[in-house]
C-alpha cells in the first residue's frame, strides 16, 4: 500500500467559479474533504498534489490547521485540453473501514497470442473496488502469459487480490487479442501452392485434420 503526505489549506465554501479560477492562477487546486463531522472546502498546492497522484497513493494523510486526517481519494477532475489538475476530492477514513476508491489494472508477463500474430488490446485500465482502507493494494495485475491468439479475457477472468471486491461490470472487456484477417500462421503450414497458410486457414486445417481422426473407421467390405 502507497501511503502519501499532502498539505491542504482551507478555502472560501461559495464554490463560484471566479473564486476557483483564481485559486488556479496562483498555483493551487480547489478540493473538498467528506467528512462525518463535516465536510472541510480546501486548496492543495497543484504541483504537490501532482506529484502524489504521480506516485499512486491509495491514501492520503492530509493536514490542515496543524491536524492530520487520514483520506482516500475519492474523485478528481482534470482539464480535457490542458491536461491540468481542475479539483480534487478526499474522503476522510478509518485503517478499519470499508472504503470506494479506485486503482490500476496492470497486465504482467507476455502474451504468446502476440507471436502467433495477434493484436493485443487492453480494454479497462482502472478498477472501482471496494475494500478497507488497510487492504488497499497499489494495483490489481493480471498475468497474461496464458493468453493465446482469439482470446477475450473479461473481468470476471481477472482474480482479485484477497478481501478485494471490484464494483466495476464484470462483463468489461480487459483484454482482446485480435486475430487481423490474413494474418500469416505462426505453425508454418503451406497450402498446396506452397504459400504460407494464414491463421484462418491453419485452424480449418487442423479441424479438419482431428474430425478426420475422430472419424469411425468404414465397414469392412
Amino acid at each position: 500500500m502507497t501511503r502519501a503526505s499532502l498539505t491542504i489549506e482551507k478555502r472560501d465554501a461559495s464554490g463560484k467559479s471566479p473564486v476557483a479560477r483564481r485559486l488556479r492562477k496562483t498555483g493551487r487546486v480547489p478540493g473538498v474533504m467528506y467528512h462525518s463531522d463535516g465536510n472541510v472546502p480546501f486548496s492543495a498546492d497543484a504541483l504537490e498534489l501532482a506529484a502524489v497522484l504521480r506516485k499512486g497513493a491509495n491514501l492520503i494523510d492530509a493536514t490542515v490547521d496543524g491536524t492530520e486526517h487520514l483520506t482516500v481519494l475519492k474523485d478528481y477532475d482534470v482539464h480535457p485540453v490542458r491536461g491540468s489538475l481542475m479539483h480534487i476530492d478526499l474522503q476522510a477514513v478509518t485503517m478499519d473501514q470499508t472504503v470506494r476508491t479506485t486503482v490500476q489494472l496492470v497486465l504482467t508477463g507476455t502474451s504468446p497470442g502476440q507471436k502467433e500474430g495477434a493484436i493485443l488490446t487492453q480494454g479497462i485500465r482502472e478498477l472501482l473496488i471496494e475494500t478497507v482502507a488497510s487492504n488497499i493494494p497499489d494495483q490489481v495485475e493480471f498475468d497474461i502469459s496464458n493468453t493465446h491468439a482469439g482470446d477475450s479475457i473479461i473481468l470476471r477472468d481477472v482474480p482479485m487480490p484477497e478481501g478485494v471486491v471490484a464494483l466495476d461490470d464484470e462483463g468489461s472487456m480487459v483484454v482482446a487479442l485480435t486475430v487481423p484477417r490474413g494474418a500469416k500462421g505462426s505453425k508454418g503450414l503451406k497450402n498446396e501452392d506452397g504459400s504460407d497458410m494464414t491463421l484462418e486457414q491453419e485452424d480449418a486445417a487442423e479441424a479438419a485434420e482431428a474430425a478426420a481422426e475422430s472419424a469411425p473407421d468404414g465397414d469392412a467390405g
